[in-house]
């Protein structure tokens, strides 16, 4: 008897109805090479599992066991490919790529795999895939997740379909939170802090410390004074807090793993996906911790800025340049920890530069 379908997989992705219904539109394509292009937290990695399970179960219904398994990342024939290190390098995609394109799926007829920061590919790696992406076998779907597509990427891009993401409007977060529960006020400080991650404006709307993480950034520009010393003790501190920021995190990574347990021990099942599941608890942490770095030096930009257009037409030339500059510096800063950088040596020597902002 067949099931009825109570809710889509597609319903995880929340704010892309275009990229939603192409990807709809796409589900019976004989491509195999798909490009989904958006910033991070617009929900393309969702989209993404959605889809492999679409293409796995043959319908949208979120409450069949393959489509249950694929949102979960833990599909013995879907595979998340995450860089280890600054890139994608070209031993990784040969082997987690290429190699296993040519093998045969384990319980159906067609394998997934989801390449995430695939913008982050390294040149070698590039050519290595090449002949992957240009002769299919037929039984491998393709999912490139990147943030944008270098110019370098045009060989490669050619030769995939294309979906675009946009970001997720602080509104929609702002509004989806109040629809699942979220006071009204804590949802708005939320979306403003999540950037358009809804997975995480989740998770930090269940967190009573954010403002309080908040004031600490916003803080640092009246505490310092040039010197090595205080800007080490101000990154101890960030540090400490961020690490009891990822406790509501962990607190939700732990009641998956019971879950999975649970339908283990109910259902009998073997090699249920444990280490799948660990696997991917341990990359979320490490972008989570990403996230909220990322959010502090937005607040602590701010303040540069705020102090910027509040300088009177009076003040020194210098100081609207050291406030330019600053605001520069933290951007750089920001971005430069997708590339696996030491994040103590990366706070210590932008706070070392940053000037002090009068009070």
């Amino acid at each position: 008897m067949a099931r009825t379908a109570t809710s889509s997989v597609f319903d995880a992705v929340i704010g892309q109805d275009d990229a939603v219904a192409k990807l709809r539109a796409l589900t019976t394509s004989p491509a195999h090479a798909y490009l989904l292009v958006g910033p991070s937290g617009c929900g393309k990695e969702a989209a993404a599992r959605a889809f492999a399970a679409v293409r796995l179960q043959g319908d949208e219904d979120a409450g069949g066991r393959t489509a249950d398994l694929v949102m979960r990342g833990i599909h013995v024939d879907v595979h998340e490919l995450e860089r280890e290190g600054a890139s994608i390098d070209v031993e990784q995609a040969r082997e987690e790529i290429v190699k296993l394109a040519d093998r045969t799926a384990v319980e159906g007829s067609t394998r997934v795999i989801i390449v995430h920061e695939f913008h982050l590919l390294a040149d070698v790696a590039r050519s290595a895939l090449l002949k992957t992406i240009e002769e299919p076998d037929g039984r491998t779907i393709i999912l490139m997740l990147a943030d944008e597509v270098p110019d370098n990427f045009a060989t490669i891009s050619s030769r995939s379909v294309r979906v675009n993401f946009g970001p997720v409007s602080e509104e929609l977060v702002a509004a989806t939170l109040v629809a699942e529960g979220a006071d009204a006020g804590v949802a708005d400080e939320v979306a403003r802090v999540a950037a358009g991650d809804l997975d995480r404006a989740r998770v930090l709307v269940g967190d009573p410390k954010l403002s309080d993480r908040m004031r600490l950034f916003t803080a640092i520009p009246q505490q310092l004074d040039g010197s090595l010393a205080r800007a080490v003790a101000l990154v101890a501190e960030i540090t400490a807090t961020i690490e009891e920021a990822l406790e509501p995190y962990k607190a939700k990574q732990q009641v998956e793993v019971e879950t999975l347990e649970e339908r283990a021990k109910l259902l009998g099942e073997r090699g249920s996906g444990r280490r799948a599941l660990t696997d991917r608890h341990k990359r979320e942490l490490r972008r989570f911790r990403t996230d909220e770095l990322r959010s502090g030096l937005r607040a602590l930009s701010m303040v540069y800025r705020d102090a910027m257009s509040g300088l009177a037409a009076s003040a020194a030339p210098h100081e609207v340049i050291d406030y330019a500059d600053a605001v520069s510096a933290i951007r750089r800063a920001s971005n430069s920890l997708s590339r696996n950088v030491n994040e103590r040596l990366l706070l210590e020597d932008l706070l070392m530069t940053l000037p002090s902002v009068r009070s």
